[in-house]
């Protein structure tokens, strides 16, 4: 009798999980797929299950995108890969073919240093409306490729959209996929759904509704920050006078005053984000000394905050290498005083606010508390597609070491000092003493310790989304996928790691990469989110 209503309470959960999609405002409204395969594969979490894409991310399976380019046009993008020029092709996604669409390589710091290597690994933006409009690939306008620059691992950026996804953020669609450059194997990569249009009307079809990207380096939300670093992705905001007013009434909220805030901000939005940014130790973002990375989604009045680019979450950053596992969940800030940040400060000032924030990191840590097992549970998923990758920038050593716990004491690490780097290892102009303020200087503190005990798959609270992202085919939240985790133990002859140097994990990387500051030293993702995780008991005493 028991089982019997737990199994009826589930069902009328995906019920009503599934009627909440129905009634989402988007303009996309395929039904779902009734396809299994996302609930029994370890990296189908973030798929789209057919609700608004088709079978375009996979369903859980690994996803097959074929370009076909001119021979001069693809060496051109080659030859002039900081150019960002668009170049037409032809795209079959699994099965589905669309022609004339637009292709660039994108990036940033990742684009210079692969551009400055005898690598030609870019990251791809491939617009389909581009050239022909209204053009999409089963509704999707655009949609990017990233190549796991700086992450052995190749999971950060999975891995922190699965908790982005858990808490109810408005996530993308993500798949793994192999990319096919003329018919041959050019990679092992990410799709990840951009940014863009179809985006935007998964969520809102309303009439004022404007995306900002933070293209700058330096999107404060100051008072003297005077918007001119955000760029309308969709919509119209004529000297973007929407953030304007957020930063007018941002750094003027108390406690006091904070249901005007409320009345332009979807607080909760930021809570979540920031407590994914602060367990996933993602430090090159609003969280960190740059001040990038993310949008601001603003719809019938209000703004959403949506987190981007989390390939150098986990402690992948190269001014962390680790050491921000210490920061405090309450000055949750690296590199970078929390008076910089007041997007964080007069939130987490206001204590209704620092309670929900706290509650998601409980939720957070809680959903990682067997970490390993998840992290095995994709790599026996994607380890052959990574033997194989023609193009990657690790071996398949670095990867197994970037996924193994070692004796590495991460509070030991120190962040970059004086002169720190820049994504990938590249030298900033001016450097700075990076530790974090609030906490322990360049994270030299004791260890914490302390391990959660919730079943693998457990559902978190609230288990359904009301933000219309399907996270599998119930529409319930992403979980932990049971795994076979045998015969998991590396390869011998790994290379060891000191926590104090913090050692080239493989050697050859940067060799290959011809002498460009790649980073190989990126810290185990098992080390740090289970360290992370026990200095978060810690400060928190449970």
């Amino acid at each position: 009798m028991k089982y019997r209503l737990i199994s009826v309470l589930l069902m009328l959960g995906i019920l009503l999980s599934l009627c909440a999609c129905g009634l989402e405002s988007g303009t996309q409204t395929q039904a779902s797929d009734t396809s299994s395969s996302t609930e029994t594969t370890a990296i189908g979490a973030l798929a789209d299950s057919g609700n608004y894409y088709s079978t375009s991310f996979g369903q859980g399976e690994v996803t097959d995108v074929n370009v076909v380019i001119s021979a001069d046009d693809w060496q051109d993008i080659l030859d002039n890969p900081e150019a960002e020029e668009y170049h037409t092709a032809d795209i079959t996604v699994n099965g589905t073919t669309v022609n004339n669409v637009a292709i660039r390589t994108k990036g940033f710091s990742s684009l210079s240093a692969v551009a400055s290597s005898d690598s030609d690994r870019y990251g791809f933006k491939i617009k389909l409306d581009k050239y022909v409009d209204g053009q999409t690939l089963n509704g999707l306008d655009m949609f990017v490729l990233n190549g796991s620059f700086a992450d052995p691992s190749y999971m950060r950026e999975y891995l922190t959209y699965l908790a982005s996804a858990y808490l109810g953020c408005n996530t993308p669609y993500i798949s793994y996929c192999n990319l096919y450059v003329n018919g041959d194997l050019f990679g092992f990569y990410l799709m990840i759904e951009a940014y863009n249009d179809s985006f935007v009307e998964r969520y809102t079809n309303s009439n004022d509704t404007v995306l900002y990207k933070a293209e700058s380096e330096n999107c404060t939300l100051l008072t003297s920050d005077d918007a001119t670093g955000f760029d309308v992705q969709y919509g119209d905001d004529d000297g973007n006078s929407n953030i304007k007013n957020l930063i007018s009434i941002l750094n003027s909220t108390t406690a006091d005053n904070k249901a005007t805030l409320e009345g332009i901000l979807d607080v909760d939005s930021v809570l979540k984000a920031l407590a994914v940014n602060t367990v996933m130790g993602n430090y090159d973002s609003y969280s960190g000394s740059k001040a990038h990375n993310y949008y601001l989604l603003y719809s019938e009045g209000k703004f959403t905050y949506l987190g981007w680019d989390y390939n150098m979450s986990i402690g992948g950053f190269s001014e962390d290498n680790g050491a921000s596992v210490t920061v405090d969940v309450t000055s949750p800030v690296y590199g970078v005083e929390i008076s910089q940040r007041p997007l964080i400060e007069k939130l987490l000032a206001i204590e209704t606010y620092q309670e929900k924030y706290l509650g998601y990191i409980d939720e957070l840590t809680t959903y990682f508390s067997d970490f390993e097992t998840t992290v095995n549970g994709i790599a026996n998923e994607i380890r052959s597609y990574i033997e194989n990758d023609p193009s990657a920038f690790y071996t398949i050593d670095e990867f197994e070491a970037n996924i193994t716990e070692s004796d590495t004491d991460l509070t030991q690490v120190e962040g970059k000092a004086n002169g720190m780097a820049d994504k990938g290892g590249m030298q900033a102009q001016n450097g700075g003493t990076m530790g974090n303020p609030g906490t322990t200087d360049n994270a030299n503190a004791s260890s914490g310790s302390g391990t959660g005990n919730a079943p693998n798959g457990s559902y978190g609270p609230d288990s359904t989304s009301d933000d219309g992202y399907a996270f599998n085919n119930s529409g319930e939240r992403p979980t932990m996928p049971d795994v076979d985790t045998q015969n998991q133990s590396p390869p011998s002859g790994m290379p060891s790691r000191d926590g104090q140097t913090q050692e080239n994990f493989g050697g050859d990387a940067q060799q290959r990469m011809g002498g460009s500051m790649i980073n190989t030293q990126a810290v185990s993702i098992v080390d740090y989110i289970t360290q992370r995780i026990g200095q978060i008991k810690t400060q928190l005493s449970y």
